[in-house]
């Protein structure tokens, strides 16, 4: 039953963003993806509103919510993924599941760029380490370790949404074992995505830390933005 609900709710999504697909517009948005994914050529706005009206389909439907957002990450459009993200941003934290790392890790590492990874990093993956604690030091010493660059990326990020709750002795030994590697999107995410958001809850600690971090360029000036 699950799976024909799923199919039913897929065929009423593609109805949809083939109705307001707009190819003119599909070729800039393909152009600013770094030509990796394909593209209806729907703009965000016209999106939100297709999806207003399917996520309660969907809600009716009572499905699981990794079921579908696997139905939707293997669609070829990147607007489909953009779906998938918005709708487990909705989760509730009750449906969260500890078992939810291996499933958020292959999402992450699939059909992966910053449009998507740094999303499901500060919603989904921030929420999941905020329920589980426990799971930080198995999941993440796993990922600081992994050769994917956007799970080392999500480490970084994860905290992004915690303010007073981040843990900055942990974001400090992460910035620590990334800050040589010189990777763009790396040092954009030591500078700008917590060093930069978390001058706005504890600047002190912050200047405290840039004084002996040693961080250079891209880095430096992201985290300094806000001091």
């Amino acid at each position: 039953m699950a799976d024909s609900s799923i199919t039913q709710l897929m065929d009423l999504l593609h109805g949809e963003m083939k109705k307001h697909a707009n190819p003119s517009k599909a070729v800039n948005m393909v152009k600013y993806l770094k030509n990796q994914f394909k593209c209806y050529g729907i703009k965000t706005p016209i999106r939100n509103e297709i999806q207003k009206v399917w996520f309660k389909q969907v809600k009716e439907a009572n499905i699981n919510h990794w079921d579908l957002s696997y139905n939707l990450w293997a669609q070829d459009q990147r607007e489909y993924q953009y779906v998938a993200i918005d709708y487990l941003k909705k989760t509730p934290a009750k449906l969260i599941n500890i078992e939810d790392d291996k499933l958020l890790e292959e999402i992450i590492t699939t059909k992966s760029w910053w449009d998507s990874v740094d999303l499901i990093a500060s919603n989904y993956v921030g929420k999941y380490f905020l329920k589980f604690p426990e799971q930080i030091e198995p999941v993440i010493g796993r990922w600081r370790k992994s050769d994917n660059m956007w799970l080392n990326r999500t480490c970084l990020i994860f905290q992004l949404k915690h303010k007073e709750k981040l843990d900055f002795e942990l974001l400090i030994g992460l910035i620590e074992e990334f800050k040589s590697n010189q990777e763009f999107f790396i040092q954009k995410a030591i500078g700008w995505s917590l060093l930069r958001q978390h001058s706005k809850f504890d600047p002190e600690q912050v200047k405290t830390y840039l004084k002996t971090a040693g961080l250079k360029g891209l880095a430096l000036r992201e985290a300094s933005k806000y001091l």
